[in-house]
């Protein structure tokens, strides 16, 4: 089977969707199957810088407008891209509403993988204003799309009912997965990462891997750091990811008199990241319902575990499917950075716990998580 695997974002880029995409590639490829990508990276750089130019214009005149008509343009080229490649194809796998949206009218099998809610996140995040006309059309869009689908696989339960709430379709539930080979990395790749970062052997470290926005609730370990450091002094939080609330966390962690005890990396090259999964000695995932938004099965979580690291997560959406609270990981009720503090305190002061949820976890995503299985899985999909 030729397949083709088409977003509107670039690709590779930072969070769970770039990994996605990479994971499902190498899984399909191993079962002996051809498969090429198609995202907003293979644009000409022109288009692209006069494309973005149009959108910043539009932006400053109404932030939603702006990003409904950048959307609309990727999805455009798009467009124009399957029209003259479609037929070489068996099935293509969009991974958003536009990419989507950007098939219809073709003579081509979709099927679509829904990560996420596009509107809620947009308002959640702030590029359109809730309840607004911007916001509207967005919902009408996300409709359009999954009604227009051949077939949808959502990530999670949750987005599998909004699925069926917004459309009255149907979808597959296929959890994300992880590729375990490539945390098989030595003792010198991880020190070189410790390098390469500035990142101290003598402390114990606490790794947010998110994007830095509001659903991640990546606001709340500073909030919890003054209550663990009175305990553990010698802790460092680490914070591997970009977003709009950079300027907001430093204000956060400046009034708490916490600055030195965090360090803000930025955006992390994926090769990078496995090495700060190995060396670190708790992982946080602290996703929060955020206006209508709830995290899916976290990559982040699960590369956490695969990595052989106990994750601590917010008790919201997919993480609640992925984690069982003192078997395999930790949760922390949504929003209470004092739960999320006790949670972090009750693994820094027993090892032993630590290291048995670590296990379990690891040995839950290798059963539950494998890329051929979900590979696999998604295939029967594209021959049906």
């Amino acid at each position: 089977m030729k397949i083709l695997i088409s977003t509107i974002f670039d690709y590779p880029h930072e969070g769970g969707l770039s990994t996605h995409i990479t994971t499902l590639k190498k899984g399909l490829i191993e079962h002996g199957h051809e498969v090429d990508i198609l995202s907003w990276s293979d644009c000409s750089k022109r288009h692209r810088l006069f494309i973005r130019g149009l959108t910043f214009s539009i932006k400053r005149m109404n932030k939603g407008k702006g990003q409904l008509f950048g959307d609309r343009q990727r999805m455009n080229w798009l467009k124009r891209k399957l029209a003259k490649i479609y037929q070489e194809y068996d099935v293509v796998n969009t991974q958003d509403i536009f990419a989507t949206l950007a098939a219809k009218d073709l003579n081509i099998k979709t099927v679509q993988t829904v990560h996420g809610y596009y509107t809620y996140e947009a308002t959640s995040r702030g590029a359109i204003q809730n309840q607004s006309p911007e916001a509207h059309q967005a919902k009408r869009y996300e409709q359009e799309a999954y009604t227009s689908a051949d077939d949808i696989v959502c990530v999670d339960q949750r987005l599998k009912e909004y699925v069926r709430a917004e459309s009255g379709r149907e979808a597959h539930m296929i959890h994300n997965s992880v590729d375990s080979s490539l945390f098989n990395i030595s003792s010198e790749e991880i020190d070189q990462v410790r390098q390469t970062y500035q990142l101290p052997k003598d402390q114990s470290i606490l790794l947010v891997p998110r994007r830095l926005t509001e659903k991640n609730g990546v606001i709340y370990p500073i909030l919890a750091l003054p209550k663990i450091l009175k305990q553990f002094p010698n802790t460092l939080l680490v914070y591997a990811g970009s977003g709009e609330l950079i300027d907001t966390l430093k204000q956060v962690a400046s009034k708490l008199n916490a600055s030195s005890h965090i360090a803000f990396l930025g955006s992390v090259p994926h090769s990078d990241m496995i090495g700060l999964y190995k060396l670190t000695d708790i992982v946080l995932i602290p996703s929060i319902h955020a206006k209508g938004v709830e995290e899916a099965t976290s990559i982040a979580a699960l590369e956490g575990m695969t990595a052989g690291k106990p994750v601590i997560a917010g008790a919201v959406g997919g993480l609640k499917e992925l984690i069982q609270h003192q078997e395999n990981g930790l949760l922390f009720e949504n929003k209470n950075e004092h739960d999320l503090a006790e949670q972090v305190l009750s693994l820094l002061n027993n090892s032993e716990l630590s290291h048995a949820l670590a296990k379990n976890a690891q040995h839950y995503v290798e059963r539950n998580h494998s890329h051929l299985a979900s590979a696999r899985t998604i295939l029967e999909i594209y021959s049906s």
